[in-house]
This record gives C-alpha cells, structure tokens and sequence, in this order.
C-alpha cells in the first residue's frame, strides 16, 4: 500500500509541476521589423514594453535623418549646402556637421567628409567607373578637399568652397541610431537592437537575460568573422570595401579614400571598431579603414579601441582592447 501511495503521489507531482510550467509566462517576443531606408535595409529588435507606435517613432528618426543629411535627395540640406555653398546656422543639420568637423580633427584627417569630391571624380555617384589622372588629383586635394580648407562656420552660417561636396554617408547612420535609441529608451523599452546595414547598437537586457551575440560579417564567404557578445550597451560598427565599389579594367575600387592621398584605399576587406556610441563607431571605423596599417595599428592601441582588421591578404589583427570584446575569431 506505501509503494503504491508513493507512485500516486510521484504522479501528482509530476503533474503539479506540468501545470506550473504550462502557466509560467514565457519570455516575452520582440517587436522585429526591417525597413529600406538611407540607401540600406534598417532593423529593429525591440521587447516589451514596447508598442508599435515606438517602433514608428524610431524608424522615424532615420526618415528625418535621411531627409536632412542625404547626398542623393535634392531637397535635403545638404543637397543645399553642396549646391549653394551656404547653410544658415539654425539648419537641422548643424549639430551633424560639427560632429563630422569633431571627427575630422580627432582622426588626424582621416575621417574627411570632403572627400565626396573624389568619389565622384572616380565616378562613385554616377556609376562610371574611372582613374582620375595625377594632375586632376593633385588639383581636387589642393582645390576642393581637406575639410579644414573648403569648410567653414561663421556667426550666420556655414560656407563651403566653390566646386567642394560633402558626403555624411559615414556618420549619418550613426546619428540616427542614437536619435532612435532615444525614442525606445524614452518608451521604457527593456531591451534592444538596431542594425544599419553594418552600424550596430545594443541596449537594455533580454527577458531571458542571455547577451546579445552579433556575428561579423567575413566579406570573403559572407560566413561569421568572429562574435561579439554583451550584456551592456555597446556600438559596433564595420567599414568594407565589398559593398560600394568601381570596377575599372577589371579591378575593384572601394569607396573610403585616403584623403591624404587621393586613392581608394587597398589596405584591407574591412575594418570593426566597437566603441560607447553609435556615433563614434560609425565614425571611427570609416576613419581607421583610410589609414595604412603602420598608422591604422598604432593609432587604435594609442586610444585603447577595440578593433578587428581583415587585410586585403586575408590577415586578421586585433587591437589589444579588440581581444577583449571578439570571441570565436575565424583562423586565418
């Protein structure tokens, strides 16, 4: 009779604890959406408590971004800036340019906003593939490039030189990362992610409390380069070479110059920089990807950044601060 009482009351067990299970609440799913936007596919992965209109919000501020800050659009500000010459002080877009004159003086003049007017020599914006001659060269960098000489903000505005064109391409996603961070952090969104194209940015926590793991890209198989996993907010940002491109004579060109120089940089596949904004990711990893390696690796262990290179051989290198954030690096 004790052996039998024994297995009824296994039995209830059992199903006392089944019924509990079925009644716990699960992790809550994440609102997850992806739109075309700034050239590019924009994600969000956002948990509760969030609603559909925060998401909007969001995807909001990248519109707002794009309308203001785009090379292509006609009616954007810097549409305006680069046709006209002037800007008046009160534009929209003022707190991006001094950014973009903030990186440009941190980075050495690496990060060159400037350097649109190479690109289109090189026929980057109309699709036509050329090698500008040395003399042209010469003349672009002396005439119409180098921030600090075409570029200038006065009392009423700013003035840009005759013929100089400016391309925010390389913080704008940044930017608009952190303004549509605010609006789900101001939500009281527990957690989330934003993927723009490559500019990534992480905050808040999962309701299972796992990290958020994000794999980089390897350009060469489109396989995972190496992982990233945290529980903390954290920027991640990845320059290429394998996305905007020129093909001349059966060779590829990629987009980042060397603005001290003129030519498309060569140096490397891609360049990941993890950084405590999204901002200064975005910025850094294209200003990092323009300079040559004996300049590149002493350059990010001098301000302790955290940096993943690919060369164009195939070589990884890690920045001593890189080895404490990238795990599962792939073996070259």
């Amino acid at each position: 009779m004790t052996g039998i009482r024994a297995k009824v009351l296994l039995v209830i067990a059992a199903i006392t604890v089944a019924i509990m299970l079925l009644k716990s609440p699960r992790p809550a799913a994440p609102l997850f959406e992806s739109r075309l936007m700034m050239d590019t596919i924009i994600s969000l992965r956002a948990y509760p408590p969030v609603a559909r209109e925060q998401i909007d919000g969001a995807f909001a501020e990248f519109a707002s971004v794009e309308n203001m800050a785009s090379f292509h659009l006609e009616g954007s500000e810097l549409s305006v800036l680069n046709r006209t010459g002037t800007l008046a002080e009160t534009s929209s877009l003022t707190p991006l340019l001094r950014i973009a004159v903030d990186y440009y003086t941190k980075t050495d003049g690496y990060f060159d906003v400037s350097f649109a007017s190479l690109q289109k020599a090189y026929g980057f914006y109309s699709g036509e593939g050329r090698l500008p001659a040395e003399d042209e060269l010469t003349e672009l960098l002396r005439d119409r490039c180098g921030l600090s000489q075409v570029f200038r903000q006065s009392a009423d505005g700013f003035e840009l030189a005759s013929g100089s064109l400016l391309d925010l391409g390389g913080i704008a996603g940044g930017y608009a990362i952190e303004k549509a961070a605010r609006v789900l952090r101001e939500s009281g969104c527990s957690g989330f992610l934003i993927d723009d194209a490559g500019d990534i940015w992480v905050e808040g926590g999962k309701p299972d409390d796992s990290p958020w793991r994000i794999a980089v890209r390897d350009p060469r198989d489109n396989g995972t380069l190496a992982l990233v996993e945290t529980r903390k907010p954290l920027a991640i940002s990845t320059s290429g070479d394998y996305e905007r491109f020129i093909t001349v004579d059966g060779k590829r060109y990629g987009h980042i110059m060397n603005p001290h120089n003129g030519r498309p940089v060569d140096y490397y596949s891609s360049v990941t920089i993890i950084a405590s904004e999204p901002v200064a990711a975005d910025a850094l990893s294209t200003a990092v990807f323009a300079m040559p390696p004996e300049i590149a690796f002493k350059w990010v262990e001098e301000r302790n950044l955290a940096a993943l290179f690919l060369t164009a051989t195939g070589t990884i290198h890690l920045s001593s601060a890189g080895r404490l954030y990238f795990s599962q690096v792939k073996t070259q």
